[in-house]
Formats: C-alpha cells, structure tokens, sequence
C-alpha cells in the first residue's frame, strides 16, 4: 500500500491528470483517501499540501479541496519533475501560436486577462510572467514604469516578444467612411475588459480626439479576435485590435500605432521559462509568427532588467 506523501500526492496527480476527479470537482475527503491508500490522515493532509503548493488542487471557500481549473495540466508537469510556466496578461493571436507550440508546459493564469491584471497576478505569485504592452503618457515609455509601479521590489525582467500594430477594425468596406479615431463620435464601439491594454489605449486615443469615452454603453469583447468577430457580425461600428485578427476576421482596418508586446517575468522564474523562450527564438516559430501579418520580429527574444 501506499504509504509516504509524496506518494500519496503522485497518485492523486496521475488521476487528476487523467481527469478523475476533473477540474472544479472534489477530491475525496481525507479520512476517505487514508483508508483507500492505508495510511494515516496525516499525510494525507501533507499529500495534499504538496498539490495545493503546485497549484492541482485548491480550496473553494472552506469546502473540501477541488481540482483547479489547469489541475491536469498541472499534474502532468508535476509528474515529470518539471515546473509549469504560468502566465498571466494580454491577449495576441501570435502570442496563442507561441503557446500551442510550447503545449502543457505553459499554462494560464486563472483570472481576467489584460495586462494590468497580468502584472497584478504577477506581483501577487500567482503567476510566473505577464504578456504586455502598456504606454506610459508621461514618460512615452511602454512597460517598464507599471512593471516598477505594480511589481515593486522584485527582481523583474522583460523579455520581447515582437512590436504589432494595432488600429481600428471596421466593416468590410467601411461603408461609415472612418479614417481615424476623430470619427468615431457617436459610433457603436467594441471594448475590451477593464486592465486590458487595448482598452486603456483605446480610451487614451479618444481623450485625444476629444471624445469622451464610454466602455459602459460598448459591446464588450474579450479577445482580439472577439472585437473583430463583434465589427464582423454588425453588433459595432469600430472597436481596436491587431492588424492580425482583422484580416483572419475579413474585415477592413485602419492602422494607429505600433507598440511593443513584451514578456514581464520575474527572475527566480527564468528556468520555468526556459520552453517558452526556447520555441521563442527557434526558426520553425519565427517562420509562423512572421507569416501572421502586422507583426514585426526583429528584436524577438532580447531581455533586460526592467528599469
């Protein structure tokens, strides 16, 4: 019979790697899974602690411990001896390609995403690394003030991933003749979640403009594709997003700015992001991010400390 923790622990990671119990269900209470695998409920409750430190189970309020959302994919790095990366942040559609080339080894951070909420996440421990791209108006510098501001006194560095444009997304043949975003007065716009860097930015052009932003009467959306797909379908006029998701969407697209989309990690997590750099940096991902259009890869992958 089983009989230390970390073997309870492995046997309770295979199964929920297998999906039994499957994310959101309970484990079995501890007196129960002692009797099963014949030790004591002591290290059971140790067992348990080594998931919940791992992030395959946690607890919902004071109910017994449930399997996490990401618990499979959890428990199977866990098994193979190697950390997953968790990352938190903004939402790309390059970013997505990156990740399903990394497969289980990254995983997402529960929670909203935007960039915002990323670095939160991140200054907290509950992820590893936040994806962004957030402009500072005062300095003109994108990232580094909020990674000081947000994540203060930890060790921090940002990694790039690309520069893409974003500009606004409007229907196929603009038939509203938008040209910029002094035209979108009165227009039925396409929001992005509250932290999001889209959303912030979207919300800085229109002060510009001198429009007042309204998130509250907008369509919201939760990805770039989303705000393509909402513009799409004629539910809005306009919302902003990638060059990228425009043209997967079939839709028309009005360039307004470049900006740089960078990793934030912190540096005790370097080696969890090894794979996630690696397939980065590799010819077979460079060749399908620069097939996507808007995106530019000439400073992929180069690092500093956020200053």
């Amino acid at each position: 019979m089983v009989q230390t923790a970390r073997e309870v622990a492995t046997a309770l990671a295979a199964a929920i790697e297998q999906g039994r119990p499957a994310p959101g269900e309970r484990v079995l209470a501890v007196r129960e899974m002692a009797r099963i695998e014949g030790c004591a409920p002591g290290t059971v409750v140790r067992a348990c602690a080594h998931l919940r430190d791992a992030g395959i189970i946690g607890r919902r309020d004071r109910a017994r411990s449930v399997v996490t959302p990401d618990g499979p994919a959890r428990a199977r790095a866990w098994l193979a001896g190697a950390p997953a990366f968790c990352l938190a942040g903004s939402d790309d559609p390059a970013l997505d390609v990156l990740l399903h080339i990394v497969g289980d080894r990254v995983i997402p951070a529960p929670g909203a995403r935007g960039s915002v909420n990323g670095l939160t996440q991140l200054a907290r421990g509950a992820a590893d690394g936040a994806a962004i791209h957030l402009l500072h108006t005062g300095s003109g510098r994108h990232n580094d003030p909020f990674v000081r501001r947000i994540v203060a006194g930890e060790p921090t560095v940002l990694v790039h991933l690309w520069r893409r444009e974003q500009g606004l997304v409007l229907p196929r043949g603009n038939p509203l003749g938008i040209r910029g975003v002094g035209d979108l007065a009165g227009r039925r716009l396409v929001w992005r979640g509250p932290g999001t860097g889209s959303r912030l930015l979207l919300q800085r052009l229109l002060r510009e403009a001198g429009l007042r932003p309204r998130p509250d009467l907008g369509e919201p959306a939760e990805s770039h594709m989303a705000v393509a797909t909402t513009v799409a379908t004629g539910a809005a006029d306009a919302g902003l997003a990638v060059r990228a998701a425009a043209e997967a969407a079939d839709v028309d697209w009005v360039p307004v700015t470049v900006e740089p989309f960078e990793l934030a990690l912190r540096a005790d997590t370097l080696a969890a992001a090894g794979p996630l750099l690696e397939a980065l940096v590799s010819s077979a991902t460079q060749t399908l991010l620069g097939a996507l259009p808007g995106y530019d890869l000439t400073d992929t992958g180069r690092s500093r400390r956020s200053a």
